[in-house]
């Protein structure tokens, strides 16, 4: 064997063993952007380049970006410029002599301070069959090889693998922390709904039902017995979904329960009480539906504001279904709103009935929806039930309806009867 081939053989050896240590120490790094410099900085030095930088593919945004780039500042690239986007949209290694000659070349990017790429060696990222970035050096004296095309693959492929399994760990972990957080809030929202409350509140028999369509919803109901003999019922309905909307939900509830407690008999009064501190507090892209009825201490009618809900079913004791008419604008929409309560009589064995749009928006699965028709007649069919029972007969004849087709939207009923 020629000396020339000994030294090569030495050399080979050489590199391999310095890439085995450098992947067991990259396998103990937790964090992405240290990963990338640890890398980047080894295969510089490793191949004897000027400098290095390692290129991450961002799906959600179209892009490139690379933490780590010797020389400059963080870079932010369209997917498909430069010389690393075609290495990485190609999944080809290149090795170009003159990069001033190379129409692919950005040399608005590394031009900067004065500096001037001439050669470039660029090697994919490939984890499992997928290219997660490109490793790119820049400038060596003599220019780059096959052999440091080579050398920089092995590297790579190390790189790679480190990369993307911390990716896939982190990924994991957050998926883990939100599911806590999910169950948590999920728990918190529950509490908040009517627990305990007697069936029969002195000439009252009320009861309620809520099912999320997600872990968490932005549907809700308040049964609340008042100090001075009046009860009050309120079913809201928030935009969105998720933490956000069981947030808020949450704000509505709690401060809600506080002025209705004051003992303000005006339920316009503290309409706007309530929508003038959730405009402050709220962003724009969350507001609430939300109906609330106060029945009078002699158990004669009810004092009410719906503020862009579902007008409330009343179904009479002889079994006829009404409506409750009049509707305003959902409270945290706008901050200068005068709510005016409206008034209706109710007599022994009247029922009144409040759902959320998730029943009246219940769809089949040709794209039909139930609508208000739909919850008026089975009303008409079953409204005089035992009132404990009708919640659930509601949200079960929405199920027949729906036939099978996913539910999006919350479903929520509240009602009470005269007795």
């Amino acid at each position: 064997m020629s000396t020339k081939s000994v030294d090569r053989r030495i050399e080979s050896d050489r590199v391999t063993q310095a890439i085995f240590e450098h992947a067991a120490r990259i396998s103990r790094e937790s964090k992405i952007e240290e990963l990338a410099r640890l890398n980047a900085d080894f295969a510089r030095d490793l191949i004897g380049a000027d400098r290095c930088s390692l290129w991450l593919v961002d799906k959600e945004k179209n892009r490139l970006w690379t933490k780590v780039a010797h020389g400059v500042d963080p870079l932010f690239i369209k997917m498909d410029q430069g010389l690393v986007g075609a290495c990485i949209r190609d999944n080809q290694v290149l090795i170009v002599k003159d990069a001033t000659s190379d129409n692919r070349h950005l040399s608005n990017l590394s031009s900067a301070g004065g500096y001037q790429v001439r050669q470039v060696l660029c090697v994919p990222l490939v984890c499992e069959g997928k290219v997660i970035g490109a490793l790119q050096l820049l400038n060596k004296p003599g220019g780059f090889t096959e052999d440091d095309a080579k050398v920089l693959g092995l590297l790579a492929h190390f790189a790679a693998s480190a990369i993307e399994s911390e990716r896939l760990r982190q990924v994991t972990e957050a998926a883990h922390l939100m599911q806590h957080e999910l169950i948590l809030a999920q728990e918190v929202q529950s509490s908040l709904l009517p627990r305990g409350l007697p069936p029969i509140v002195r000439g009252l028999e009320c009861a309620g039902y809520c099912r999320p369509a997600q872990s968490i919803g932005g549907d809700y109901y308040d049964l609340l017995p008042l100090a001075d003999g009046r009860f009050a019922m309120t079913l809201g309905d928030v935009s969105g979904k998720g933490i956000p909307a069981a947030v808020m939900m949450a704000s509505i509830q709690t401060l809600l329960r506080s002025l209705l407690r004051r003992g303000n008999t005006n339920v316009g009064h503290i309409f706007n009480d309530l929508n003038r501190t959730l405009c402050e507090c709220s962003t724009p892209e969350r507001y609430s539906t939300l109906f609330c009825a106060i029945v009078s201490a002699d158990r004669s009618g009810i004092c009410y504001v719906n503020a862009g809900h579902v007008w409330p079913f009343l179904v009479r004791a002889d079994g006829t279904v009404e409506r409750l008419e009049g509707s305003e604008l959902p409270v945290a929409f706008l901050p200068a709103l005068d709510y005016q309560q409206l008034w209706f009589p109710l007599k022994a064995g009247d029922t009144l009935v409040i759902v959320s749009d998730g029943l009246t928006e219940a769809t089949n699965p040709t794209g039909d929806l139930w609508q208000d028709a739909g919850v008026e007649n089975a009303l008409a069919e079953f409204g005089l039930a035992p009132l404990a029972e009708l919640p659930g007969l509601l949200t079960a004849a929405a199920d027949r309806f729906a036939d099978g087709a996913e539910q999006h939207d919350d479903m929520t009923v509240a009602a009470m009867r005269i007795v």
